[in-house]
């Protein structure tokens, strides 16, 4: 198995040893802190990127100016892998972890929820003065200290969802006015933070299983309880800036399997195995065959797969998208100005193109980067 890294580099966030303005193809990792066939999770933000393990070590590697590696270190770029002291998450495995523009998170298998990097707007729930970066992992109390669920970061936002149906936000994020009917949002203040927490109006009908945030929106993907649902999954709801029509919600026809979010739009994959893509599409982001400057309702990805095949997992970077195919195909598209999307070019790209790369089993998505953790080829 191999670790391969692509697109933006300017910070040594492709772990290659060197910061570079870009690199338009998957260039081979070969020094990390992990084994490679342990990777669980890849996550990526402006200019870093946290790798998850079975064994609930996260590592860390690319700009670390507001502390967001997590290393304790005032350096400003690491452009190797290094793992993040095990004693920082008080020696308990992690679960899953989450980036946003500068800052990162990680939630225990104890449900504890530990937040690092930039502070500037008190997106990590903290309001003590001197803490506008923090360089290592730090516990953060919810109310009553419910378990935290999932994490998700935006520009200047975090949002943590309970495993009571709640969710918090620290920072900056503009909910809508009029907010969606179905929730219920108050001001509040935690540890002298304002914080916005939101709740269903009735959750009995109603319950918020995931949430995924974009530079200033957040999608919330939502189980029915009621009678009529029968615990479908085919809402969505949203908050946030709506300037291009990605804060736009909607009820699909067929259950939602995962929403991915980019900064200005959005994609959701429906238990059909189709694709629907919304939100702003200037550098054809939203892979449609087209440049627009936004898509207002859902519209299908323009990617005819092949009858063997159906989408994996997709992920949305900045403003450039990233599949995995359950052949292990990987298609990208999208704004391509670092390379971002692997097929030596750094032209915009409006429809998925295929990478030539070996089977990938694992994949994920910076701002302007990509990652992919391949199969061995042959039994080798």
């Amino acid at each position: 198995m191999e670790v391969y890294a692509w697109g933006a580099n300017s910070h040594g966030q492709l772990g290659l040893g060197f910061e570079s303005e870009l690199c338009m193809t998957p260039q081979r990792v070969t020094k990390c802190s992990f084994a490679v066939s342990q990777v669980r999770l890849i996550r990526g933000g402006g200019g870093h990127v946290l790798i998850l393990d079975t064994n609930g070590r996260v590592h860390s590697c690319g700009w670390n100016n507001r502390g967001q590696l997590g290393l304790d270190s005032t350096e400003e770029c690491h452009n190797e892998f290094k793992m993040i002291p095990t004693e920082y998450f008080g020696e308990v495995p992690v679960e899953t972890i989450s980036c946003g523009w500068d800052i990162s998170g990680a939630i225990t298998l104890t449900k504890r929820l530990y937040v690092w990097g930039s502070n500037a707007f008190q997106q990590l729930g903290i309001c003590q003065r001197g803490f506008i970066a923090v360089r290592r992992p730090m516990p953060v109390k919810l109310p009553r200290e419910e378990p935290a669920q999932r994490i998700s970061f935006g520009m200047r936002h975090c949002a943590v969802l309970t495993q009571d149906n709640k969710i918090y936000v620290f920072g900056r994020l503009r909910i809508m006015d009029p907010p969606p009917i179905e929730l219920d949002i108050t001001a509040t203040c935690l540890h002298r933070c304002n914080t916005v927490k939101i709740q269903v109006h009735n959750p009995n009908e109603l319950r918020i299983v995931s949430i995924s945030s974009g530079q200033n929106h957040m999608l919330l993907k939502c189980v029915d309880l009621s009678e009529a649902g029968n615990g479908n999954t085919k809402r969505i709801l949203t908050l946030g800036d709506n300037k291009f029509g990605q804060s736009n919600a909607f009820q699909f026809e067929e259950d939602v399997r995962q929403l991915a979010v980019g900064w200005t739009h959005n994609a959701a994959v429906l238990r059909n195995g189709e694709i629907l893509v919304w939100g702003r599409n200037c550098y054809g982001q939203l892979g449609t065959g087209s440049f627009t400057e936004q898509q207002a309702i859902p519209t299908p990805l323009r990617l005819k797969l092949p009858e063997d095949q159906s989408p994996a997992r997709i992920h949305m970077g900045a403003e450039h998208g990233l599949l995995r195919t359950t052949a292990g195909e990987i298609y990208t598209w999208g704004w391509n100005e670092h390379g971002n999307c692997g097929n030596n070019s750094t032209e915009n790209l409006s429809t998925p193109t295929l990478l030539q790369l070996p089977p990938v089993k694992l994949c994920g998505a910076g701002a302007g980067f990509c990652y992919a953790i391949t199969e061995p080829v042959n039994g080798l």
